[in-house]
């Protein structure tokens, strides 16, 4: 007999309730989880993109700081502008040969506001500001800068106003300057190069600096040289502000954390420059960060309201629609089975929910032996097949596809080898159970596939392991091919949240051929070296894209090594592009085998000059070789061998610091060595050892006082003079021997420093 209908009630409004806290908590977990993750995942992605944005801004700035150091070596070499320097009095034609060279650096270089050459003694500026200009008065800093800038141990920019008085209006622009100093007496002597601040701050307003975010440039002990949105802020002591001190006080180069800038909550993302000797900032308003986070949260509250409102009516209306037909299953049920527990909280639904939960037990527990002893033969007998050793008549196959119910005709066969990668980010695999959800997975794929690659049926699965199987089916008839694996592709991981990797073999005329289809099948799969990022892998594409025959890129491993040794990152990484563009033509083990070899031809190079031990143990190995063998894809490789060049190339020019007097040394025995050779460079002296020619220039011209090539003309000189007196050598032969490939030149050079040619000189010094 039926409870009455207040027991459906209660029934009901169990499960109204029950729908109720389920969302409830479903919404406050949800929310949780939501706004926290977001939070995270936008404070990395935001950190990222400005460190990306801070780092191109140190590299560009790093780059005009090498261009300006170069302007400064040409004018220090320059006999007309160093004249002018040292000279108490300049004729007014010479003081406008020097101030036009000076004007033309400024007029070449948009980003250069000013040079003047300053002479200690006389006080005296020779200048590219205008003409009329009070002289006095055109930087009163500078005697100062002189001084700091003997003190330094290396060459920054220096950051100060530069003041000067036209037309009777006084002027302060604010400026970096690079200085190029004499030493003379107790007087100074020095080359300014002096760049415009408002060339920095307008990288800084390309790079999106608005009323949420600012970039800001402080040295390290806190002084602020560059603040994008306070221009007028130079030279302002801010390390008493919380977010400064810690940057400036942190074990890190380049972080990120979250600070309170100006009263405000902040996301602050900074980079170190250590040959600059200053901080590059971003401060992003973090109330501009959280805004979509809490209207994404606003919105999920909302549709989850709606839902919950949604779910209680139907509820309702289904609970009325079919309690009346199930109160007849239930009394024609206790009918037959009499005998009802006779507990009042013992209703209908319990009663016949355990009627049918014996009745399923007893279906389960029935097994039929002969339907899985088929199965197993039927997988053997195809896994034989497919491995090559399945050898009988025609007859006798077809005998076997029947008594095995194998579903495929045996020709025109085709074999997809089918790999699960493993489950999408949406997918929640039951931990408990994972080789029966597995299964569970591997049965719908099969489904999936017969009703997607066919209309009869004809397709057989094989497993071949845990999380990979092969699918033998008859080969589509004019169908294409890559649009229905494509569609099954997108289904698996549309319906199933697993990614998948599919080989696809050629195709077989006859099962005697399926092992080869199966072995190109794997063969096909191995392409996800060169590329990771597709699902389907047709080895006779494959076959067709691959147009170059292997050779080993010399030419390149040569220039990469040249590149890296003058610490040319540019140059370096376009090779590298270049490198990986040609290798792509190649096939799998020709690839793999080149880039092991130029592996091992860097680490033989560099071993002695570049400790890899830190980026060895970055990947957990212990060489060059063991990384790159660890590497399974083309992709991955060619990130690291990128990040190989930076590597080098950083640690390369961390050596360029140690102790100049060692490198001036070396380098002098170098020129020694080398001196009687024409083509001897400062480019090749740099590169023997190790460091950029501008840096070795600046080292050799403040250690020897003069510049590389006066020092070579003086050896070649001094033993030209040697040869003049004791050797019967003619003049030709004279030059040839000492460097000098042109006898002409040579004679020149000489008479310039003894007043008399060489002739001359051997006359006399014997006649003497």
């Amino acid at each position: 007999m039926l409870k009455p209908l207040k027991q459906r009630g209660s029934f009901l409004s169990r499960i109204i309730v029950a729908n109720v806290v389920i969302f409830v908590l479903s919404i406050i977990v949800l929310s949780v989880l939501n706004y926290g993750n977001n939070t995270r995942i936008i404070d990395q992605h935001t950190s990222l993109m400005y460190k990306r944005l801070l780092t191109q801004t140190d590299y560009n700035i790093e780059a005009l700081y090498e261009r300006v150091f170069q302007i400064g070596e040409q004018l220090l070499n320059d006999t007309e502008v160093v004249k002018g320097l040292f000279s108490n009095e300049l004729s007014p034609v010479d003081s406008m040969k020097v101030a036009s060279k000076l004007n033309d650096v400024v007029n070449a270089n948009k980003y250069i506001n000013s040079v003047y050459l300053y002479n200690g003694e006389k006080e005296r500026f020779i200048h590219t500001i205008r003409r009329d200009v009070s002289i006095q008065t055109i930087d009163k800093e500078a005697p100062a800068l002189i001084e700091v800038r003997k003190q330094m141990q290396k060459m920054i920019f220096l950051p100060h106003k530069q003041s000067y008085v036209y037309e009777s209006k006084a002027y302060d622009n604010n400026i970096l300057s690079l200085i190029f100093t004499y030493s003379g007496g107790n007087n100074g002597y020095a080359i300014f190069i002096n760049l415009e601040l408002n060339a920095i701050l307008d990288l800084f307003n390309k790079m999106g600096n608005s009323a949420y975010s600012n970039f800001i440039i402080v040295d390290k002990s806190g002084l602020n040289i560059i603040n994008g949105s306070k221009p007028d802020l130079f030279l302002h002591d801010t390390s008493d502000q919380d977010y400064i001190d810690k940057v400036i006080h942190a074990a890190a180069k380049s972080d990120h954390f979250i600070g309170s800038v100006d009263g405000e909550k902040s996301l602050v993302t900074y980079v170190y420059n250590d040959k600059l000797e200053w901080y590059l900032i971003n401060t992003t308003s973090y109330s501009y960060l959280a805004k979509d986070n809490l209207q994404v949260l606003q919105n999920i509250i909302l549709i989850s309201v709606i839902i919950l409102v949604l779910s209680i009516a139907a509820t309702v209306l289904l609970t009325n629609k079919i309690y009346t037909p199930f109160g007849r299953v239930v009394k024609m049920i206790k009918f037959s089975h009499p005998a009802v527990p006779a507990e009042d909280n013992y209703d209908d639904v319990e009663y016949v929910s355990d009627v049918f939960k014996g009745l399923i037990q007893k279906v389960t527990t029935l097994e039929d032996s002969a339907v899985k002893d088929r199965n197993r033969l039927r997988d053997a007998f195809l896994r034989d097949w497919l491995n090559g050793e399945g050898r009988v008549d025609e007859a006798e196959l077809a005998l076997n596809f029947s008594k095995l119910n194998v579903q495929i005709r045996p020709s025109d066969l085709r074999v997809l080898l089918l790999v699960m990668e493993g489950q999408t980010e949406s997918a929640e695999l039951e931990e408990e159970q994972p080789d029966l959800r597995m299964n569970f997975v591997a049965d719908a794929m099969v489904e999936l596939a017969l009703r997607i690659f066919t209309e009869h049926g004809e397709l057989e699965k094989i497993d071949t392991g845990s999380h990979s199987f092969v699918f033998i089916l008859n080969d589509f008839d004019g169908s294409n091919v890559e649009a229905k694996i494509g569609e099954f592709v997108y289904q698996v991981e549309k319906l199933m949240s697993f990614r998948l990797k599919i080989g696809v073999g050629i195709r077989a005329s006859s099962m005697q051929e399926l092992s080869k289809s199966y072995e190109t099948a794997k063969d096909a799969l191995n392409y996800m070296f060169v590329v990771s990022d597709e699902n389907v892998y047709d080895y006779e594409n494959i076959q067709a894209q691959i147009r170059k025959q292997a050779h080993y890129p010399v030419k390149l491993e040569q220039t990469l090594i040249n590149q890296l040794k003058l610490n040319d990152r540019r140059a370096s990484e376009e090779t590298v592009e270049a490198l990986f563009g040609e290798l792509k033509h190649y096939a799998i083990k020709d690839s793999y085998a080149t880039l092991k070899q130029l592996g091992s031809s860097i680490d033989h190079e560099f071993n002695d000059i570049v400790d890899f031990a830190p980026l060895c143990k970055r990947y957990e190995q212990q060489s060059l070789a063991r990384v790159i063998e660890g590497l399974i894809y083309f992709e991955r490789l060619h990130r690291f061998f990128l990040e190989l060049v930076d590597y080098i190339i950083q640690d390369l020019k961390s050596n360029r610091y140690r102790d100049s007097k060692e490198i001036v040394k070396n380098a002098c025995e170098y020129i020694q060595q080398q001196y009687r050779k024409g083509d001897l460079s400062a480019d090749a002296v740099a590169a023997a050892l190790n460091i950029s020619v501008p840096y070795f220039s600046k080292l050799f011209n403040e250690n020897m006082r003069m510049t590389f090539s006066a020092y070579v003309t003086n050896l070649r000189l001094s033993e030209a003079e040697s040869l003049l007196l004791h050797t019967p050598l003619r003049i030709k032969e004279i030059s040839e021997n000492i460097g000098f490939l042109n006898s002409t030149y040579f004679i020149t050079v000489f008479k310039k420093k003894h007043g008399v040619s060489p002739n001359q000189y051997r006359q006399m010094k014997r006649a003497n």
